[in-house]
């Protein structure tokens, strides 16, 4: 069986398919089938190949509709807790976010002004990949929306309905 995947990831990639072979190597052949409508196999021909496109590109709009809709939900959430939650609930995210930004702050000054030992660079390096690649990223996300990218893809989806 593993010949026969082999050969479908490699015509997917050499078809400029390439989330698609990551989705048959990720979650198998059979998920991806299944979402696609399309049977997958090694010597696929040209109106195979287009009709797998256009089901992964109706899939790919799917999936960013449904990103949207979480972010939509949770900001619809923060400001029904904004309107009519008490004092805590009103605060929570702001109290958290500036946990989180003194917390990077602080670990970014001391990891340029201490001196780490050569043995723990490495976790170091680790900690502060997670901080300002995922904890702040989130913060400046959530308050400021998501990036110029998302946002053209989003209209562009929107255009085409």
């Amino acid at each position: 069986m593993l010949p026969i995947v082999a050969g479908i990831v490699s015509t997917l990639i050499q078809n400029n398919l390439p989330k698609v072979a990551q989705a048959v190597v990720d979650k198998g052949l059979d998920y991806v089938q299944e979402k696609t409508g399309v049977e997958l196999k090694p010597d696929m021909n040209a109106e195979d190949i287009t009709r797998l496109r256009e089901r992964a590109m109706q899939h790919e709009e799917f999936m960013v509709e449904q990103a949207n809709k979480n972010t939509a939900d949770a900001r619809a959430m923060q400001v029904a807790a904004l309107i009519n939650g008490n004092a805590i609930s009103r605060s929570f995210v702001y109290v958290l976010a500036t946990f989180w930004s003194i917390v990077a702050a602080g670990y970014i000054f001391l990891i340029t002004m201490v001196k780490i030992p050569t043995d723990n660079v490495r976790f170091a390096d680790t900690v502060l990949g997670f901080i300002l690649a995922t904890v702040v990223a989130t913060i400046l996300n959530f308050f400021f929306g998501s990036s110029a990218g998302s946002k053209a893809k989003q209209e562009t989806i929107e255009s085409k309905k």
